[in-house]
């Protein structure tokens, strides 16, 4: 991702957030429903591909998301580290 001062900024807020219930919070006050659905979705493409057990369009149709949705995960995976895929594949 292209350097962003705001994003940065954002992300370091995030950072100092020491709960789950505040981080919710400011997620509600600065992303839309839709938006916080999004985010939802990709990162469950991301679960579904990291554990691998499914196709790319199983994991279309168990999420009900598109093709090219799933696609673009796996390719956002390849330039990703092990450690970030370990986060994503330790959560619940």
């Amino acid at each position: 991702m292209k350097e962003n001062p705001a994003w940065s900024s954002f992300i370091s807020n995030c950072q100092q957030i020491e709960s789950v219930a505040e981080l919710q919070e400011l997620f509600e006050l600065t992303l839309t429903p839709a938006e916080c659905e999004k985010i939802a979705a990709r990162y469950m493409i991301l679960k579904e591909l990291i554990h691998g057990n499914l196709t790319h369009r199983e994991i279309a149709a168990k999420l009900k998301v598109s093709i090219f949705n799933v696609t673009r995960g796996a390719n956002q995976l390849k330039k990703t580290p092990e450690t970030t895929k370990q986060l994503i594949r330790e959560t619940k």
